[in-house]
């Protein structure tokens, strides 16, 4: 199926949406939303959708580029401010009803519509997210892509890990990498942490230096074609701080893996996370993992369906998910070990693939 037919159909998507909250249009300002419905890669356009024609708005910076990338559109450039075009456009087609994702858009924009549009705004969201969690063929080839890129440019920096280099020349490091390996850049900040940094969760890279018996926790995830990936390891530097991280890290890694088994089709998300989550309990460190285990990713590097105790998602074939669990003891360390996943018709598949048993990098 060709990208170009697959805009089409997400076309006649969101007109079905439509019709059945009995709106008149959607509109949208949101540059993820506008790449997925349009193909447009740029980061000023708004999105017009009625139930009889697509209009694309942007300006002349981006004249040429949406010549080659969008289709199936009406294309206006416009001069001057992008939203009172907007709004002209919806008062000349008499628009009434409006539907939006309510996250995705301003309060200010949407005051703005209601004052000088005069217009009713309904929010889709659940039906707009329903539509991307399950991804299409190309999207799955271009996570899988992503992933692949995130995996080789993690283990191409490994031989930089010596005494003495900090978190935030690794972190660096990795993020180009990511551009010699053909990424559109990072999906979010590379998270880089020695030792006891490693407890932070999503501690930011700093000028701590790498020493012998060092934890080192990566967390990083590369964008490729508009599509993300997500991984983390966690290594340790020259010897094993202790007896007590051999059991932090088993406990990690067979909570992942019994919510790895558990993957499957029709699965609630809540369910998948109360397996993990009950192991770690099971083994005295309950207090210490407390994040979800999971998200979705696609165009975003978090997307629904969550995976926490309070997520009621099913989960379906299609669906791309993060299985992450971790501990973390405050000054002493943590481990997190997580996997970018893919949904399938009898249980799951790793799109990283990197071995998950504790290394000891050496010195």
């Amino acid at each position: 199926m060709s990208i170009v037919y697959s805009l089409k159909k997400r076309g006649d998507k969101i007109r079905n949406i439509l019709k059945q909250y009995n709106c008149d249009a959607f509109i949208s300002l949101c540059p993820t939303y506008n790449r997925y419905f349009s193909g447009f890669t740029g980061s000023t356009s708004a999105l017009l959708i009625t139930l009889e024609k697509s209009y694309f708005l942007t300006d002349f910076r981006y004249e040429e580029q949406v010549g080659k990338e969008v289709f199936n559109f009406t294309v206006v450039i416009v001069s001057g401010e992008l939203e009172n075009k907007l709004f002209h456009l919806i008062n000349s087609l008499k628009i009434q009803k409006i539907a939006i994702h309510t996250e995705k858009i301003s309060l200010q924009l949407a005051e703005k519509l209601k004052e000088n549009c005069k217009v009713e705004l309904v929010g889709i969201n659940d039906d707009l997210s329903q539509l991307r969690m399950v991804k299409e063929g190309f999207e799955i080839e271009n996570i899988q892509k992503a992933c692949k890129i995130t995996e080789t440019s993690v283990y191409n920096c490994i031989y930089l890990l010596k005494e003495g280099v900090t978190e935030r020349e690794i972190a660096s490091r990795i993020d180009y990498e990511f551009r010699l390996q053909g990424a559109d850049g990072s999906a979010f900040d590379t998270i880089v942490l020695f030792g006891k940094n490693s407890s932070l969760p999503h501690g930011k890279p700093g000028d701590k230096k790498l020493s012998i018996g060092d934890i080192v926790l990566i967390d990083c995830g590369c964008i490729y074609k508009g599509y993300c990936s997500d991984l983390t390891r966690t290594f340790v530097y020259g010897a094993v701080p202790g007896i007590w991280f051999i059991d932090m890290y088993e406990t990690v890694l067979s909570a992942q893996l019994s919510a790895l088994s558990a993957l499957c089709p029709d699965k609630y998300t809540n369910e998948i996370d109360s397996i993990a989550r009950s192991y770690i309990s099971g083994k005295g460190m309950g207090t210490y993992f407390g994040h979800g285990l999971g998200h979705g990713v696609g165009m975003e590097i978090h997307e629904p369906p969550r995976l926490n105790t309070n997520s009621t998602s099913m989960l379906k074939e299609g669906f791309i998910i993060t299985i992450e669990p971790g501990i973390y003891i405050p000054d002493k360390g943590g481990v997190r070990i997580e996997d970018t996943v893919l949904i399938t018709k009898n249980g799951y598949e790793r799109l990283t693939t990197s071995d998950k048993d504790l290394i000891v990098l050496p010195v």
